[in-house]
């Protein structure tokens, strides 16, 4: 079966006419008969044997039969020469569309390009198809989308929107076209040429708002949708904020076309704008307000340090300590577990032999070694009285007597030179206690022991329960 059988098989009983010819010879060797038998040849003037491009050509011509609308971008029209160059491209099927103006009738035609069998020159088979029904059933259709398309630019339009669409091909100016919502926007005529619309919208955008523009648009040929808010100077209200969003279609070998909408949003942005500063407004005064509390609470946190503090040795003062075991609610005096009481020994000689400076020097000295103590064991030190400090320990994790022996050693290895004793440095006294059933009494045990202490030697430490 011959490629001519096989397209006349499929396409026979629905052909309105079909042909052959050799393309390289380019003629039509007898008349179209069409299967209501219209002598399709005579219509155009011509009889066989014909030239099929006489045949294209008056096909062309609206006086003899109609006008053609070719699908293949590449071919501009249909000729010998057309359909040759298309053969070599590797191309086999040409489609075009035809109306007869006479006639009113749509057809099909399609061109099949294919070797002979015989000798191997191309050969074209031509078949046409009526598609009157569909192409009239289309318009249908097509005028109630258009229909359906005004009624909602209509829409659109009422919420204040319009449509636009920019055609950016390449090796040719900037076009656009604006419904007439876009155009009553922007303030432009309507008297306006595509190029003139597309520099009359561009020349107005702000010059800081350039690159949002030019990203947008990047962005919509890039991924196919944008959106964006940018500053467009209107001609009679001046600066505007406008939002737009589209979309892009490549054209290959084109360009692209990009379509959207332009909205005024110049009253949501202002709103939105005066909402933000009235926010910065009141969070500033915010941390104005913070500030003063913080600086008022640092104040109150000093005052009370000092409230609570021995001037001259850093130490807690003996009202703290009072407070502390008075909190009832604070449960810490519930939580003491041992107590030490401690004397510098003979102070009162290392005043009358040193003088008073000498001795607040070294209780300075005393109070900032036991600070740095208290720091890294659970330890309160407090200044009691003159030269005598209480130690209150909230930890159990270290037996009290190690604690009380560390802390005499402490205080003789801060190497406080005194010569008038035979120790040569100063040293303490230290008693302490580890009954806690009843904190009350735990500093006069405290106290007790370290006059135990004193009267054992000094430099020493004991305890009330061993005593």
């Amino acid at each position: 079966m011959s490629a001519y059988d096989e397209i006349n098989r499929i396409y026979l009983t629905k052909a309105l006419y079909h042909f052959e010819f050799d393309l390289n010879k380019g003629i039509v060797e007898e008349d179209i008969i069409d299967r209501n038998g219209r002598n399709v040849t005579e219509d155009l003037g011509l009889t066989a044997p014909c030239s099929f491009d006489e045949m294209m050509e008056r096909s062309y011509d609206e006086k003899y039969l109609g006008v053609w609308h070719i699908t293949d971008a590449q071919i501009d029209k249909i000729s010998c020469e057309s359909l040759k160059k298309a053969y070599e491209d590797g191309e086999q099927l040409i489609e075009a569309f035809i109306y007869v103006l006479s006639k009113d009738m749509y057809n099909r035609v399609s061109f099949y390009i294919v070797p002979d069998e015989e000798n191997g020159e191309p050969r074209v088979y031509v078949c046409a198809m009526d598609i009157t029904e569909d192409e009239k059933r289309r318009e249908i259709i097509y005028g109630q989308l258009k229909t359906d398309k005004s009624e909602i630019e209509d829409i659109i339009a009422s919420a204040n929107v319009g449509m636009w669409h920019i055609i950016l091909f390449d090796g040719q100016k900037p076009k656009m076209k604006g419904s007439p919502k876009m155009h009553e926007l922007m303030g432009a005529g309507t008297d306006l040429s595509e190029e003139e619309l597309y520099d009359y919208w561009y020349k107005r955008i702000k010059k800081s708002s350039v690159p949002s523009v030019t990203a947008s648009v990047e962005e919509m040929i890039e991924k196919g949708f944008s959106e964006n808010t940018y500053t467009w100077n209107h001609p009679a209200k001046g600066e505007c904020f406008v939002r737009c969003g589209g979309t892009a279609l490549k054209i290959e070998g084109k360009g692209v076309i990009l379509r959207g909408y332009h909205s005024d949003v110049t009253e949501i942005v202002t709103a939105d704008t005066k909402q933000k500063q009235l926010l910065r407004e009141a969070l500033d005064e915010l941390k104005k307000q913070k500030k003063l509390l913080q600086e008022a609470l640092d104040n109150y946190k000093e005052a009370d340090y000092d409230r609570r503090r021995d001037f001259l040795t850093g130490l807690r003062n003996r009202q703290d300590m009072f407070e502390m075991l008075q909190d009832v609610l604070s449960g810490k005096r519930e939580n003491i577990k041992s107590m030490f009481m401690m004397d510098i020994d003979n102070f009162k000689l290392l005043n009358d032999h040193y003088g008073h400076t000498y001795g607040d020097e070294c209780l300075e000295r005393i109070g900032d070694a036991l600070n740095d103590y208290a720091k890294k064991h659970s330890i309160y030190f407090y200044r009691y009285g003159g030269e005598e400090i209480l130690g209150i320990s909230f930890s159990d994790r270290r037996e009290a007597k190690e604690v009380a022996n560390e802390l005499v050693k402490l205080i003789a290895g801060l190497n406080i030179t005194r010569g008038d004793l035979p120790t040569g440095v100063v040293t303490i006294s230290l008693g302490y206690t580890t009954d806690n059933s009843r904190y009350e009494k735990m500093i006069d045990k405290a106290d007790a022991a370290m006059y135990k202490a004193k009267a054992n030697g000094k430099n020493q430490a004991v305890c009330f329960e061993e005593m």
